[in-house]
């Protein structure tokens, strides 16, 4: 054996034996490193001690004086890191097997420190040479270690191992050393030592993010509302509805009026006798007589009503618009990254991290939560991308091009709240970080559209409604809504307690009529793309006939009887007979050259059937469509209980049908 054997394998004893010395060692392997000259020297001695001190190291609390050597065995590329992974992986086990009561901070110090080497190895080393066993250590760190930032540090580095490509994930982790304005640890590669980035932030660079920064819809509007229908407040707080009909009452102000009363000085008692007695001279409501049938609407739609939450006082009903965010890789390239940063390959691909997209709008929407999106590469560009790609073999592109298109692009979920149906814009504003730590912040110019048919929401079901129930509880409630909404029933005095037992609201109901001169087929397959989860009842033979073989919508109320083919309830309120088509008389020069045409359409018209759809509008509103289908045309009788949503209808019925 040569001297420098000797003398290598003499320090390695050494070190086992007095643990004190480690820091000396350690200084003398950093300045042979240094050298040019004996850095072979300085690669040997780590050589050295990775075939002779890890194997003879034990796994208890002692072994952190060793960590130091550690870090320089993890730091060169020249010695095989499955030794020292297996090392820290026992002493892991070690530590968790050992944590207790009395343990304190010494279980935190420990892991975090284990934690250091391992982002030296993942610095300094390949990802395929390591992932195996480095992937076990984190894996197992972030399931058992005891300490919660360990765990949460540990699945953060077993993300980046697994997600990351190896060039980029490299430049990640080297960031703290390289950003201006830090001062350089001494030791760099420690997982404590490594100073966090300043933010820098260039309000400049921000201003034209919308050229390349996309949030769109995963799914277009039928109609791009460019107007929507704002009234005066009528109620009372600003969180009620623009007109009177659709107000919240509260009973509790009542009670609290007749403490008051109770309470109250003889004066004000007084005052409010002459305001009863004023009160005699108007004439009083009559007694109402209700039948049985009112009987059993008022308590379905009682049932119903106490299913709907009072968002004043409970978290209301949500509607979620889904949305995708990318952005173009050239021009953001151009504005964030240097050209010295560009390479070939997939690492040329820009990145954008720790994304949070903020939501406001003008709409009564109530708070719109912030979306969070960690990591989204960049969109390759459309030429060259290909050729640039055959040279890498960090990632080989899927053959499906939808899904390599979705690679680069973040699904995004906007939650609303509305305190009334009605369309609107929905400004965005994001903020997010680039590699080098460069913060881009401003506003999204495309803001999202949110349209009529974005509220649409099924019913409510009662929590004791079984699943076999659900299509006849449906039904009773369309027909009870459909009742009520009418504007000579005898339901428009009723009250309906909210779910919470402090609100109650009324329906004040109208009603309108669209005739769509749309073939029944096209009408019938637009149905089923896009009302289906709405559709409650199919009524007549031929129209069931062919909704059953298509397959489309299921569990629901099929009647074939031919006299079923209108609802009971819409023939006492038509002045006309339904089983007639609607004739409209010309002048009397046009009467003569269209009578002949005319009388071949009207007999060529058969009514097939009727579709009753349920639509429930949040806060607590309902739309109601009872479409009258013949082969030529299609008569859509509605009716709801929010009237300013018939603004929206027409063009929403229209681009449904005769798109």
């Amino acid at each position: 054996m040569s001297k420098l054997g000797v003398l290598q394998r003499l320090l390695v004893k050494m070190t086992l034996e007095f643990q004190g010395l480690v820091p000396v060692i350690v200084a003398f392997v950093d300045r042979l490193l240094l050298c040019q000259k004996h850095r072979w020297l300085g690669e040997r001695l780590l050589q050295t001690f990775d075939r002779h001190l890890l194997p003879k190291a034990t796994t208890e609390y002692r072994l952190a004086s060793y960590f130091p050597i550690f870090d320089r065995i993890a730091a060169n590329d020249t010695i095989p890191a499955h030794g020292l992974l297996e090392l820290l992986t026992k002493f892991i086990v070690s530590v968790v097997e050992k944590h207790g009561p009395d343990t304190g901070l010494k279980s935190w110090s420990l892991g975090s420190k284990v934690l250091g080497i391992c982002r030296t190895l993942m610095i300094h080393h390949h990802g395929s040479r390591l992932f195996v066993g480095l992937s076990r250590l984190l894996a197992f760190t972030c399931l058992y270690f005891p300490d919660l930032e360990v765990r949460d540090n540990a699945r953060i580095y077993l993300r980046m191992l697994i997600c990351i490509p190896g060039k980029k994930l490299r430049h990640l982790l080297n960031l703290g050393a390289q950003l201006p304005g830090i001062a350089p640890s001494p030791h760099t590669s420690s997982f404590f030592n490594v100073q966090s980035p300043r933010p820098s932030h260039d309000p400049k660079k921000s201003r034209n993010i919308s050229s390349y920064i996309h949030l769109e819809r995963v799914v277009p509007l039928l109609v791009k509302q460019s107007w929507s229908l704002s009234l005066p407040t009528l109620g009372i707080g600003g969180d009620e509805p623009g007109y009177m009909g659709g107000t919240i009452m509260d009973s509790e102000p009542l009670l609290d009026m007749e403490n008051d009363v109770a309470d109250g000085s003889s004066s004000d008692i007084q005052q409010q006798i002459v305001s009863e007695t004023e009160q005699i001279d108007y004439p009083q409501e009559p007694l109402r007589v209700m039948d049985s049938k009112i009987s059993e609407i008022l308590g379905i739609l009682r049932r119903h009503f106490s299913c709907i939450p009072d968002f004043r006082y409970m978290p209301g009903l949500k509607i979620r618009i889904s949305c995708s965010l990318r952005f173009k890789s050239e021009p953001f390239n151009r504005v964030w990254r240097p050209s010295t940063d560009l390479d070939d390959g997939v690492d040329a691909l820009p990145a954008i991290y720790a994304t949070v997209l903020s939501f406001s709008s003008s709409a009564p929407y109530g708070t719109i939560p912030p979306f969070h999106i960690p990591f989204l590469l960049g969109e390759p560009p459309t030429n060259g991308y290909s050729q640039g790609q055959k040279g890498s073999l960090d990632i080989v592109p899927v053959e499906n091009g939808s899904e390599e298109e979705e690679s680069f692009r973040a699904a995004v979920t906007i939650e609303l709240e509305p305190r009334e149906p009605m369309p609107g814009l929905v400004d965005v504003s994001i903020e997010t970080n680039t590699e080098n730590g460069q913060i881009i912040s401003g506003q999204l110019q495309r803001s999202i559209t949110v349209g009529i048919e974005d509220m649409f929401l099924k019913a409510i079901i009662p929590s004791d409604i079984a699943e076999d129930e659900v299509p006849g509880y449906y039904s009773e409630v369309f027909h009870a809504l459909w009742e009520a909404c009418c504007t000579s029933s005898n339901t428009g005095r009723e009250t309906f307690p909210l779910k919470g037992g402090k609100g109650m609201t009324a329906i004040n109901g109208t009603r309108s009529v669209k005739l769509l001169e749309v073939p029944a087929m096209p009408l019938i397959r637009a149905i089923e793309r896009q009302l289906a989860p709405f559709v409650i009842s199919v009524i007549g033979e031929p129209l069931v006939n062919i909704v059953k073989d298509g397959g489309v919508i299921k569990d629901i109320i099929w009647k074939d009887g031919a006299s079923d083919s209108a609802l009971d309830v819409t023939t006492s309120s038509n002045d006309y007979d339904d089983k007639e088509p609607l004739q409209l008389k010309y002048t009397e020069e046009e009467e003569e050259d269209d009578r002949e045409e005319s009388s071949v359409n009207i007999s060529s018209n058969r009514n097939m059937g009727c579709f009753l759809v349920l639509i429930f509008l949040p806060p607590r509103f309902h739309l109601l469509f009872e479409m009258e289908v013949c082969e030529l045309s299609t008569l859509v009788r509605i009716r709801t209980d929010h009237w300013p949503c018939l603004a929206y209808i027409d063009d929403y019925l229209e681009a449904l049908f005769l798109s």
